[in-house]
Parts: C-alpha cells; sequence; structure tokens
C-alpha cells in the first residue's frame, strides 16, 4: 500500500496500467487512467485504503510512476482530460464522489 506523502523535488505521473488499484478506490482511476501530482502537493491512498489493506496478503494492481526533476507543463490534451473533483478525492466528499 503507498503511504500519505508530498514530492517536494519532482513533479509524480503515475500511469494505472492493470488490475484493480485499491489504494485510489472510488477516485474515478481504473485502468489507462493517468495522475499527475505536481511538487509539493499531497497525496497518497484514498480515506480507509490503508485500513481495508490490513490483512490484505495480494492486490491486483499494476501502475507505472514516474518522478521528474524538472516541472511538467500539461499540454492541450493534458488539460482537456483533467478532472476537477480528483482533488477532493481524499477527502471523501469530493464533488461526485461517495
Amino acid at each position: 500500500m503507498p503511504y500519505y506523502h508530498s514530492n517536494v523535488d519532482s513533479d509524480e505521473v503515475m500511469f494505472y496500467c492493470g488490475g484493480d488499484y485499491e489504494a485510489r478506490k472510488g477516485s474515478g482511476i481504473g485502468q489507462g487512467s493517468i495522475s499527475l501530482h505536481p511538487g509539493g502537493h499531497a497525496h497518497g491512498p484514498q480515506p480507509g485504503a490503508v485500513e481495508r489493506s490490513i490483512g490484505a496478503e495480494f492486490f491486483d494492481e499494476l501502475a507505472v510512476m514516474v518522478d521528474t526533476f524538472r516541472p511538467l507543463e500539461l499540454g492541450e490534451g493534458g488539460v482537456a482530460s483533467e478532472d476537477p473533483g480528483y482533488a477532493w478525492t481524499w477527502s471523501g466528499r469530493g464533488p461526485g464522489r461517495s
């Protein structure tokens, strides 16, 4: 299970490419999703995910993570595909989320 953290010196990009990504369940993240966490922005597992993982013996999930050491800039495609409710998914009460 990933832990709650903030990448101070890098942007973090994740491509969710297989399985059922439990740490972000209910966030809209699924296979084929890409997330971008700019340097300094706190992020981590969905509220309750750590508790649900206790005692689990196996997680069927695969993601590729890249930490960049120069800030990324979003192109038109990235801007057009932004999910405005994604940042609220750590609160457990975001728009369109339960």
